[in-house]
């Protein structure tokens, strides 16, 4: 018999134990499992996140290229298509270059068929497929590609004008009414303004009426004068009084009485009063007709948006501002005077060969011809005795100007070598900047005004000219030379007019002296040879000369 060893039983309390190994595995492994999804989560999440950034970063390019895009449509640097008039040969038609109310008016920011608002399609590319944008990719597509699109705007809201009359007689204390003549004959003229009258872009409208009552007898009037005001609230606040005169043989109230303007036309901060003669015809039933055209807007916005890959945008806004700097002439010629008192070098010439006149050539608001800004330069101005022939303006011909009433940069020296030096940046980037050794082949002209910046001596030759011209050494005007728009002297200071000839000068005249630091020094105004030239305020002319380099960035960002 074989004898078999007895094996111990296992203690009854571990056999409840057993699988406990399995499932310690289980409660290492779920963690282990959760911490590997979402690794793989966090990762997947990461990468479509630097997708999307990528698509961002992509559609804000796409914004940024568009708002270069606007800037060059804006600056002239590209032609609408189809072209709104065929372009003479050698230069551009005017109906082809774009301002500020071109752009923002639908009828010709955009091609007939497209009603989406001022976008520039006139000017600017839009893709055929997608039609609400630009594309600046090839063979374009939302996935992949880039575009834009742009919508203007007006923030001034300029198209909409608003403006009243009033008047008196002149020679009666302005009065309203006026009975000529007592017993008989007689009659009595009143006058009928027009109240709040508003136009939007451009409509008729008048100048109101002569109410003619009392009638006795016949009585003729000839060249009565007559002050009648235009007093416009918007887009911008200004107002202008115009001489006017009455004539006529008044025999019963329905009588017609001319009343004779000035001009054809006013000039209000760019909006035009325009009349169909310098004669007009009036009684109660028959008012003083005028067309009221609104002003080119001074600012636009630029609604901007980039479109990336991924269906990914961003938005842009830009304010702009259509002059290069804010400028306000308080004068035809302005001199700006020395700080320290020292008395300007000023000799205007003979009567018989330069004229100064402040009297607006655009028939706007008059200035005085000669301005200066201290009281030594006025007390040496006014001692000359300027013939009235010669040096003629309103209210005054000669006047004084507070240095508050300048525009700011022209308040301290500090402040004009500031715009000097943005105004030589901006020339230079126009391609417009020139020195004494390499003066400019030309000078812009009356069609294609320019911004000219000299740095040095320069002289205006008697080719004509047009737009922004800036000097800062001396400015030498032949006598037969001629030149719309501004013309800034800043620096040495140094205005000469000399030779022969009849050129004529439209516009303004800034002439001020400082050198690389320190304060305003004195500035020299020369006037000497023979002929017969002139210089004159025009105010249209001042705003083109701003306007000529392009439109100014104000402010821009993301919206």
């Amino acid at each position: 018999m074989r004898l078999v060893p007895s094996i111990p039983r296992l203690n009854r309390g571990h056999r409840d134990e057993r699988g406990a190994a399995l499932i310690t595995v289980l409660l290492i492994s779920i963690p282990l499992l959760m911490a590997g999804g979402s690794l793989i989560l966090i990762t997947s999440m990461s990468t479509a996140n630097v997708t999307d950034a990528a698509a961002e970063t992509k559609a804000y390019y796409a914004a940024e290229a568009g708002a270069q895009q606007v800037l060059g449509v804006l600056r002239g640097n590209m032609a609408p298509n189809p072209l709104f008039a065929s372009n003479p040969s050698g230069s551009i038609a005017s109906q082809n270059m774009i301002d500020f109310r071109k752009a923002v008016d639908l009828s010709s920011s955009n091609l007939s068929d497209d009603s989406s608002g001022p976008r520039l399609s006139r000017w600017l590319n839009y893709n055929a497929t997608y039609t609400d944008r630009v594309s600046l990719t090839s063979n374009y597509s939302p996935v992949s590609g880039l575009a834009f699109n742009v919508l203007l705007s007006d923030p001034d809201n300029s198209q909409v004008v608003t403006f009243s009359t009033s008047g008196g007689f002149t020679n009666y204390g302005n009065a309203t009414s006026h009975q000529f003549g007592v017993g008989n004959p007689r009659m009595t003229l009143t006058y009928q303004p027009q109240s709040a009258a508003t136009i939007t872009s451009s409509g008729s409208s008048t100048l109101g009426s002569f109410l003619i009552t009392d009638v006795l007898g016949s009585t003729t009037l000839s060249n009565e004068p007559f002050k009648l005001t235009i007093t416009q609230t918007a887009p911008w606040p200004a107002s202008f009084t115009i001489n006017c005169t009455l004539s006529g043989t008044i025999t019963s109230s329905s009588s017609l009485l001319a009343v004779t303007f000035p001009s054809v036309a006013n000039n209000l901060l760019g909006t035009a009063y325009t009349r169909s003669s310098t004669s007009l015809n009036t009684n109660a039933s028959t008012p003083l007709a005028i067309t009221v055209t609104a002003p080119v807007p001074n600012r636009l916005t630029a609604r901007i948006n980039g479109f990336g890959p991924r269906a990914s945008q961003k938005q842009m806004q830009m304010l702009l501002d259509r002059f290069a700097f804010d400028f306000s002439p308080v004068s035809t010629i302005t001199l700006r005077s020395a700080d320290d008192g020292t008395v300007a070098s000023v000799n205007v010439g003979s009567s018989a060969v330069y004229l100064y006149s402040g009297f607006d050539n655009a028939a706007g608001q008059d200035l005085p011809a000669l301005a200066v800004t201290s009281t030594p330069d006025y007390n040496y101005l006014t001692g000359q005795n300027l013939p009235g022939g010669q040096v003629k303006g309103s209210p005054i011909a000669t006047q004084k100007v507070d240095i508050p009433d300048l525009p700011t940069w022209l308040q301290t020296a500090d402040g004009a070598r500031s715009l000097v030096i943005g105004l030589r940046t901006m020339a230079q980037n126009n391609n417009r900047y020139f020195t004494t050794a390499s003066p400019p082949a030309d000078f812009g002209s009356p069609s294609q005004p320019k911004v000219t910046f000299i740095d040095g001596d320069g002289v205006l030759p008697p080719a004509s000219g047009a737009g922004l011209l800036v000097v800062t050494g001396a400015l030498t005007i032949n006598g037969s030379a001629m030149f719309d728009g501004l013309i800034l002297v800043m620096g040495e200071g140094q205005l000469i007019r000399s030779g022969g000839g009849n050129g004529s000068t439209l516009g303004s005249i800034l002439v001020a002296r400082f050198e690389n630091s320190g304060n305003f020094l004195a500035p020299t105004l020369q006037a000497n040879g023979s002929g017969t030239s002139s210089i004159q305020y025009d105010s249209a002319w001042v705003r083109k000369a701003l306007a000529s380099p392009g439109p100014r960035v104000m402010a821009i960002g993301e919206f």
